[in-house]
């Protein structure tokens, strides 16, 4: 990582220093982002799979400078704001653990399907060498360095079939909601405003929010769920309307895991102390950029 980290900056001096014997240009584009986060999903005892991952949909804005060493050959750098994500989502049997009004854990064992909508904010550093085809086409490939400035997510959580074990009582149905920021929430944090929900398991009558954040249920926690920086591979094809407008599709495809290990929790397995265990898979970024934009 520290290797890509001094080639991304030497190549960013590269393309600011020495431009007087080279054309220099600036320009900026904006436009729609597809992503999803590439990893391991969770799978029964059986190997079925009980997540799915999907592609999420944001934006990108940003500018940059161009260096012409020829009439077909340069490189670009760019300062982006661009949005990243996922849509996952959870389906399977699974234990619900709630705490009683002593603060004991209280063991449940039922269906629980998790729809999670991820958003996470980067600002991304690209630097791409190109070359042209003709006039109006051209192709460009590179890296980039990308830093973590907001992370977000929304969905809900239906809990169905909860039962103790030794009680013949079924849990009613649990459907909540999930407002997490992965980077302001802390350990048991309740959202201010948000209604308790009352109802028995097993014998014991419990509260829940009806809103959970993101560390609701630790008592304390490790750094964020997602790590501040990222790195990969970015390549494209743009195509010049004009001298100066241009439409280009871009692929970035990330190195690095993004997810802290510390905070990826198993949805199905727990230890001895009924926290749920921690999965070190290994989740990429993966993004397309489709992108319009003015070249002066």
């Amino acid at each position: 990582m520290n290797r890509l980290i001094i080639l991304i900056v030497v190549l960013f001096l590269l393309t600011t220093e020495n431009t007087n014997a080279q054309e220099l240009s600036y320009g900026f584009r904006v436009g729609l982002n597809v992503s999803s986060l590439l990893g391991d999903k969770e799978t029964d005892a059986s190997g079925k799979e009980l997540e799915s991952i999907s592609t999420n949909t944001g934006f990108h804005v940003g500018g940059g400078v161009r260096v012409e060493f020829t009439e077909l050959f340069g490189i670009r750098a760019e300062l982006l704001f661009t949005q990243k994500g996922t849509k996952r989502t959870f389906t399977g049997d699974a234990p619900f653990i709630f705490t009683d009004k002593n603060g004991n854990k209280i063991l449940t064992t039922g269906n629980k399907a998790i729809a999670l909508n991820i958003s996470n904010a980067y600002i991304d550093i690209p630097i791409l060498a190109y070359g042209k085809i003709g006039e109006k086409l051209e192709i460009f490939g590179g890296i980039y360095a990308g830093f973590l400035v907001g992370s977000v997510a929304s969905g809900e959580l239906v809990y169905t079939d909860g039962m103790v074990a030794g009680n013949s009582n079924p849990i009613e149905k649990l459907n909540l909601t999930l407002d997490y920021n992965y980077s302001k929430d802390k350990p048991g944090e309740v959202t201010d405003g948000v209604e308790n929900i009352a109802i028995m398991v097993g014998s014991e009558s419990v509260e829940i929010p009806n809103t959970l954040t993101a560390y609701y249920d630790l008592e304390k926690k490790s750094g964020k769920t997602f790590n501040v920086f990222d790195a990969g591979l970015s390549g494209g094809v743009g195509f010049f309307v004009n001298r100066g407008l241009y439409i280009s599709a871009i692929a970035n495809y990330g190195l690095l895991d993004v997810s802290n290990k510390d905070l990826d929790f198993s949805n199905t397995e727990l230890d001895a102390d009924l926290n749920f265990k921690t999965r070190d898979d290994k989740d990429a970024n993966l993004s397309f950029q489709f992108s319009i934009g003015f070249s002066f």
